[in-house]
């Protein structure tokens, strides 16, 4: 043993593994150190194409493997790992994608960024699974039967039928068709049109605040004082409501005193308007009925004593206008009669008081 440890090609052969394995444990801490995973496990409806070992993506990018698989219930268990950068937030989905058209796949997983972090002792259950060809084939041609009548031999020229009725329901639009597409071609050549349009819209909406930035203070102004506006709308509605509730207990009080006294009423009305024409005669304008008022009033005062309250009546004698050949002749007659009853008008006739003339006449004083 000593020769053999003290042997040039010993020595050298432990030197080279001690390199190799230094040179090892650097790579594995510097270069590419051990990652720390988080595992999860998802419930998957079947689990074709995937196989322990296989990669876990995070929108598109591989964050860790599946560990194991084995059937569970009605599905299949999937456990995989990931990286601890990439835990797995608020409700997570697991689903299996395959880039190619070969069986092997990997296991997509989405989170919610911004959520709570997923409890790991709970399973992903909200999985899906792609179909395969064959049964996306099968699918398909389950489709195509049903649209082609199956096995109903009356409805076995079904697809033929709607062709041939869409062909008669298009016949004689394909130039109507061909302008269309070439008004739309036209329009897509030339995008500069709706652009300058929009432009114009801005422009015109610039226009629009600007003045309303310039007549702010006014406007500020009027919907603030708009709260008086509006209690005062109020307050006058409130008595418009008022008089139509008053209107629904007058109108048909009116209604019954018409169906009542309604021809008694017109009666009187006509009775009374021959006697309104011959005081329409009577007056001429406003003005004058105006200064009536006044007269009448005095008249209405003077018909009680002021000394005894006592109701009183004035009495005038009637006078009368004598024609005249000889008004002095006349008056100077009557004069001895009745001292000063007589008078010459200015027109040229005597006035005179009949009653004390009369009553003069047989000794009345």
């Amino acid at each position: 043993m000593k020769r053999l440890l003290t042997t040039p090609g010993f020595v050298t052969v432990v030197g080279a593994l001690t390199l190799a394995v230094l040179a090892v444990a650097g790579y594995l801490i510097v270069v590419a150190p051990a990652k720390t995973t988080i595992g999860y496990c998802a419930q998957l409806p079947d689990a074709i194409g995937l196989y322990p070992g296989n990669q876990v993506t995070s929108l598109g990018i591989p964050v860790g493997t599946v560990t194991a698989i084995r059937p569970e219930g009605t599905g299949v268990r999937v456990e995989f790992a990931i990286d601890a950068d990439h835990p797995l937030h608020g409700q997570p989905t697991a689903t299996t994608v395959s880039d190619t058209l070969v069986a092997d796949r990997s296991l997509a997983v989405f989170g919610e960024p911004g959520a709570p972090l997923w409890d790991r002792g709970r399973c992903l259950t909200k999985t899906f699974t792609p179909k395969s060809i064959s049964q996306t084939l099968d699918s398909f041609a389950k489709v195509a039967a049903q649209l082609n009548g199956g096995d109903t031999p009356a409805q076995q020229h079904r697809i033929r039928d709607g062709v041939n009725a869409f062909r008669a329901a298009t016949a004689g639009t394909g130039p109507q068709l061909n302008t269309l597409i070439t008004d739309l071609a036209t329009a897509l050549r030339q995008p500069d049109a709706a652009i300058g349009n929009i432009g114009r819209l801005i422009d015109a909406f610039a226009a629009i605040a600007s003045s309303i930035s310039a007549n702010w203070d006014d406007i500020a102004r009027v919907v603030l004082r708009a709260n008086d506006g509006i209690g005062f709308i109020n307050e006058l509605w409130g008595r418009v409501v008022q008089i139509a509730d008053s209107l629904l207990v007058l109108l048909p009080w009116l209604n019954r005193l018409a169906n009542t006294y309604g021809r008694p009423l017109l009666g009187a009305l006509d009775g009374a308007v021959p006697g309104l024409r011959l005081l329409a005669a009577n007056v001429g304008s406003l003005q004058q009925i105006i200064t009536m008022i006044p007269p009448i009033a005095n008249a209405f005062a003077q018909t009680t004593d002021p000394a005894t309250g006592w109701p009183r009546l004035t009495y005038a004698p009637p006078r009368v206008t004598l024609p005249q050949l000889q008004p002095d002749q006349i008056c100077a007659v009557l004069d001895t009669i009745t001292p000063g009853q007589c008078r010459t008008a200015g027109d040229g006739l005597s006035v005179a008081e009949l009653a004390p003339l009369i009553l003069g006449t047989v000794g009345a004083r």
